[in-house]
């Protein structure tokens, strides 16, 4: 029942339809908290739930969209900042010089050149002395004895350069060494380096050199120093050779300028191979940190356009979540449902279905099973008379709605629950009549294997139900028993019925035993055994109290033996419902079982048992006749 809106807009609680509530019933009955979860996989255009879907999955869609948006602009922001970083990181430019082997010897060749021409060359020769003009003007007197002097120095340098020659003064190593240096001391060309362009400025610098040799002391020095150095001569022998033979000291500075040159060639063609290796290898690391970004960034951008596309699944999953969790709440405070008491579990396994919501699905059973028989009676709530005793108690059935006290209704709805419009079924308060006499049913549902077959365990699970309904509708004192028929019979409680699965074997003697002693433990004036079966007793219980199956004609004496002890009861209905009773051998064992406890038989379909069940019980109470 839903009152008038008087919060003007402040509230709008979810309420589901009565056909989504029907729904969802009949499928938490059938398949546990689980069922909400199939009620919710189902496409539904409209309801309440399927308006409450819209507006969740609205609401959950633009926080996904401010997500994403704020995720986009961290995306761009954290790829920009890796752009910036490897810009930094990039040191020089990759103009391939140093790549190519041709290109580095070319550059290699100019460099060298260019370094030895911007060079004093002839003035470091001089090791830093400096150098000066030495200009002598001669007299012809002095000219002569100079001529004499220098005739007599080349004769004393042939003589002892012999005499050193014949002693050995020259290894085989510097023999060697002075044949190699004599063999690439050509005027051009004679560097023994990949740069033939630098040979032909040798020209230029040995002319300089002779030049300034004549005339310049320091520069002399210097030459004479690496002349010892390389022919091991002293500074005297050197000196004579210079005055003796002025061709050959000429020829000696010359290769003294050519090893300079060569050293200095091979100095900074090392340093520039160095220079090389260093350049290509940071131009291979700067390459793998350039793939490392790239790769980065594609790897960024592949998250975000995946997150992206899961946006949507992202969107339902949480709508149906909530939705879950809202019908949760929903089923939860109508009394269907309760938690099993895991703190922080709520997912469908911290839940589990009442006994409530299986007497609301037998309602519904019990409304589908009346309207679809012929010639149907309406059961009705009775109108309040001067007539009867009636008193105020809490609510028991459904069909005592129309007994409702409103005025205490409402005030409990009030202060329960002051936010809620509804009024739920633990605030309503009813007027019950006060009656002495009430019924005691025992319903036995057969569940053994046989009942797998042509769905007739479920047949006989809602047939119960829907009986069970009935008679606590025709008085809500009325009891009502269930016993499970199986090898080893078990009282069972409305939701142990919609769980139970098909297994063991028909034990009759057994379950009419535990019937009557529920009827013997009753106050009740009146009995109804109701026994649902489709075959033949095949166990009974051993003396030793253990169940033992396979003599079914032991197990029929036994069982008519506890049918007859039912004749002591005096108000006691008894009727056995036989399923498919293709063999006359099942029809006689069940009329034997009839005849024997003052009962009756009704062979039928398993499609067609609830509205024999149902047809078999009056607004009354009364047994009617077997069909």
């Amino acid at each position: 029942m839903v009152f008038p809106d008087c919060s003007q807009g402040v509230y709008r609680p979810f309420r589901i339809s009565t056909r989504e509530k029907r729904e969802l019933i009949q499928r938490l009955a059938e398949n546990g908290v689980k069922g909400i979860d199939d009620f919710l996989t189902q496409a539904r255009k409209q309801g309440a739930v399927a308006e409450r879907m819209d507006e969740i999955r609205s609401r959950i869609s633009r926080q996904i969209e401010r997500s994403l948006s704020d995720r986009k602009r961290w995306v761009d922001d954290s790829i920009r900042e890796l752009i910036e970083k490897g810009r930094m990181g990039s040191g020089m430019a990759n103009d391939g010089i140093f790549e190519d082997d041709t290109s580095f010897r070319r550059f290699s060749s100019d460099e060298i050149r260019g370094e030895l021409l911007a060079s004093e060359l002839i003035m470091e020769l001089e090791r830093g002395e400096g150098t000066r003009d030495y200009v002598e003007k001669l007299s012809l007197l002095r000219r002569f004895f100079r001529w004499l002097k220098r005739l007599l120095a080349r004769a004393l340098f042939f003589i002892r350069r012999s005499f050193f020659r014949l002693k050995g003064w020259f290894s085989r190593k510097k023999a060697d060494k002075g044949e190699r240096r004599d063999g690439v001391g050509s005027r051009k060309g004679a560097i023994s380096l990949p740069f033939p362009s630098i040979g032909k400025d040798l020209d230029i610098w040995e002319r300089r050199l002779e030049e300034r040799l004549d005339r310049d002391r320091s520069l002399q020095n210097a030459v004479n120093q690496r002349i010892s150095e390389s022919t091991g001569y002293d500074s005297g022998l050197i000196k004579l050779g210079a005055a003796a033979d002025p061709k050959w000291y000429k020829q000696e500075a010359g290769k003294v300028l050519r090893e300079e040159v060569e050293g200095r060639s091979l100095k900074r063609s090392d340093e520039l191979a160095r220079e090389r290796e260093k350049r290509i290898k940071r131009i291979q690391e700067r390459k793998v940190k350039d793939r490392r970004v790239r790769d980065e960034i594609m790897k960024r951008e592949k998250a975000f356009e995946q997150e992206v596309e899961d946006s949507d699944r992202l969107k339902e999953k949480l709508s149906v979540d909530e939705m879950r969790s809202e019908l949760l709440k929903t089923l939860s405070n109508m009394g269907f449902i309760q938690n099993r008491g895991e703190a922080g579990d709520p997912g469908p396994m911290g839940w589990e279905i009442t006994e409530g919501l299986i007497r609301r699905f037998s309602e519904l059973i019990y409304g589908e099973l009346m309207g679809s028989r012929e010639g149907r009676k309406d059961l009705h709530g009775h109108q309040i008379s001067d007539a009867g005793v009636y008193e105020k108690g809490r609510l028991r059935t459904v069909h005592e709605e129309t007994r409702m006290d409103i005025l205490t209704s409402l005030v409990n709805a009030r202060i329960r629950h002051p936010n809620h419009r509804d009024i739920e079924d633990q605030d309503i308060v009813v007027y019950r009549e006060v009656t002495t006499s009430d019924l005691h049913a025992v319903l036995l549902l057969d569940i053994s294997g046989s009942m797998e077959e042509n769905n007739r365990l479920e047949a006989a699970k809602r047939s119960v139900l829907a009986l069970s309904h009935a008679i606590k509708r025709e008085d809500p004192r009325n009891r009502v028993d269930i016993i499970a028929v199986s090898t080893r019979p078990r009282v069972v409680t409305l939701r142990e019925v919609m769980s139970m699965e098909p297994r063991g074997f028909t034990n009759i003697q057994e379950s009419i035993a535990m019937a009557r002693s529920l009827f013997d433990t009753s106050r009740s004036e009146r009995h109804l055994l109701f026994l649902i079966t489709d075959g033949l007793p095949e166990a009974y219980l051993s003396r030793a109290g253990k169940p033992v199956a396979g003599d079914l004609e032991l197990s029929m004496e036994l069982a008519l033996v506890e049918v007859k002890e039912l004749r002591k009861y005096r108000e006691l209905n008894f009727t056995i419902f036989l399923l498919e009773a293709e063999d006359d051998t099942f029809v006689d064992a069940a009329r034997k079982m009839a005849s024997a406890g003052s009962g009756k038989v009704v062979v039928v379909d398993p499609s067609r048992l609830g509205r024999e069940v149902l047809g078999s019980f009056s607004a009354e109470g009364n047994v009617l006749g077997g069909v």
